[in-house]
């Protein structure tokens, strides 16, 4: 598959955006609790948790199901994961991230002009690594939480007319 199928349109990274973005706010507000979605708390768990938000914060059924969606889609590669709760809960930057990530890189096989050599990852590869890996994150949960949404509201529209 090219890597340019796995690009959202502004329009879908825009709405995805801003529901990880309330997301975001909402875990880290401590609403999470640690039985629903045990990948997220777990995470969280050595986090304080802020006293009065600061940022647009989700309600908890929009928070659980996105948080919901986020433990069956994501948790397979923990450097997404990690990525993930770092950006949009933590509000670190994507370069912060990059940052930690070229710091704590092992060496590995990087391609270079002179050919392939065992080294450590620059700052810019790790950067482009970030941005790779939050837009394909994006991506794979674009359309879960679009479909979340979209059961989660027929259930409730079959529940008011019985």
């Amino acid at each position: 598959m090219n890597v340019t199928q796995l690009r959202l349109n502004n329009e879908q990274y825009h709405w995805v955006n801003s529901w990880l973005e309330c997301w975001g706010a909402w875990v880290y507000s401590g609403r999470l609790e640690k039985p629903q979605s045990s990948l997220i708390a777990h995470c969280m768990a050595t986090k304080k948790p802020q006293e009065s938000p600061t940022r647009p914060m989700c309600n908890d059924d929009d928070g659980l199901l996105i948080s919901r969606v986020v433990d069956t889609v994501i948790p397979v590669d923990n450097q997404a994961f990690g990525i993930l709760l770092s950006y949009y809960v933590q509000r670190l930057s994507r370069y912060s991230i990059a940052a930690y990530s070229q710091k704590v890189a092992m060496p590995r096989n990087i391609s270079t002009r002179g050919g392939n050599r065992f080294k450590k990852p620059s700052l810019a590869t790790c950067r482009r690594e970030v941005d790779q890996i939050l837009e394909e994150s994006l991506y794979l949960l674009h359309n879960s939480i679009e479909q979340a949404f979209k059961c989660r509201k027929r259930v409730g529209k079959i529940k008011k007319v019985a």
